[in-house]
């Protein structure tokens, strides 16, 4: 490898990482990807539940599947809320078997995989980077040359970073999940549905969660938000104790085989004022805020970021120039405005709302809007039918207020 001057080194291989380098690799390209663990099914900490969509975009195949499910339960501290779906409405992904299914289809189109090797520094030349990378059993550390590096190390940001560098004001976010094998009897229950949990006994500053996987297998987990709360007590309860929490008291759950433990964090930059490219360094997926801050799910988003920067990569490779500002200004234009709203939601939900008014929302939208609309909602930055029903309700207060007048 200290030979050869690779296109492009990418550094982590989750799914933003593991796209760029699929991509590029059936273009032709020169690529190194890079995995800090031994394995990709290591570090399986994606909850990584999402809509039907994302298959087809991304042409994901079925082995990286773990469950469909068709119905959503929300259940607050006092009531729970069952939306129904006749269809299959999304999957719940398994995140190890995806990030070696994109990293084997990169290696198929010419691609190359190093895996046990985390990034330590980059060394910028006029026309190349020098990447130092470290063995993790031994210590040994190697260098890669090549013409531009991917940052795809998540919220750390590690490559775009130097240790000491400032960077934006980060809003933090911090999870555990328990993959657990239950009884039948209870796993039949939740094979076919997401269910959420809000309100300050399943959840604090957050959602917790319930995800079916393959055959008696569930994915509990919690995952909280380290906002200033204003209506919550008890706040320092770990994402831990919440999960041990909803296994005893909600699925009633006495013993059980647990599979895997893991957590994880999360940092987006309020208001989307990453870095996208710097200096031969360009960034995707987490590492430019690619989630939605109200749910969490960064999958679709993190590829989705990818796929775009992949466009100005290749047109750099091409002509040895391209002004990498479009491909921030472009996510933008996209993305931000929807993306605020998000943000915006997820701080009144998380930090401000009481035990109340989480329950008076929920039960608004279980009273005026079906599945799809709630999907749309909570996955894909779609309020427009949302915004149109509170609109016609307000109307509706007035109208009644003028007549009450009149009269």
């Amino acid at each position: 490898m200290a030979e050869k001057i690779f296109d492009v080194v990418v550094i982590g291989g989750g799914p933003a990482g593991g796209q760029v380098a699929r991509n590029l690799s059936k273009k032709g390209r020169k690529v190194l990807l890079v995995e800090r663990f031994p394995s990709f099914l290591d570090n399986n900490f994606s909850s990584a539940g999402m809509t039907l969509e994302p298959l087809k975009e991304f042409n994901l195949p079925d082995k990286v599947i773990g469950a469909y499910w068709k119905n959503i339960t929300i259940q607050c501290t006092k009531n729970s809320y069952f939306w129904k779906g006749n269809t299959n409405k999304g999957v719940v992904l398994d995140y190890g078997k995806l990030k070696q299914f994109l990293a084997d289809d990169a290696k198929s189109f010419g691609g190359e995989i190093l895996t046990g090797y985390k990034y330590i520094s980059k060394k910028v030349n006029e026309k190349t980077v020098i990447v130092s990378l470290q063995k993790s059993k031994s210590k040994e550390i190697i260098e890669v040359e090549c013409k531009l590096v991917v940052d795809a190390t998540g919220p750390l940001r590690k490559v775009m970073y130097d240790d000491k560098e400032v960077q934006p004001t980060m809003n933090l976010g911090s999870g555990t999940e328990y993959l657990i094998e239950v009884a039948p009897e209870i796993y039949e229950k939740y094979k076919d549905q997401l269910v959420f949990f809000l309100g300050h006994k399943w959840a604090i500053k957050g959602y917790s969660w319930i995800f079916p996987m393959e055959q008696n297998i569930l994915k509990v987990g919690a995952g909280k938000t380290h906002l200033k709360s204003l209506n919550q007590k008890n706040t320092d309860i770990t994402t831990k104790k919440i999960t041990e929490q909803i296994i005893k008291e909600y699925l009633k759950c006495e013993s059980y085989k647990l599979l895997d433990k893991h957590g994880g964090i999360i940092r987006y930059s309020e208001g989307l004022k990453d870095k996208f490219y710097e200096n031969k360094v360009v960034a995707v997926g987490d590492a430019v805020s690619a989630i939605n801050p109200r749910g969490g799910e960064g999958i679709r988003y993190a590829m989705q970021s990818a796929d775009l920067a992949c466009v100005y990569i290749d047109e750099y490779l091409v002509n040895g120039k391209t002004n990498f500002n479009n491909y921030r200004k472009k996510w933008r234009r996209k993305k931000l405005f929807k993306w605020r709203l998000s943000e915006f939601s997820s701080q009144r939900m998380y930090s401000k709302y009481t035990d109340n008014q989480i329950e008076n929302r929920v039960l608004f939208f279980y009273e005026n809007f079906k599945i799809d609309v709630l999907i749309d909602s909570l996955f894909n930055f779609k309020y427009n039918q949302i915004f149109y029903r509170v609109f016609k309700l307000i109307l509706l207060k007035v109208q009644f207020m003028f007549k009450k007048e009149r009269f």
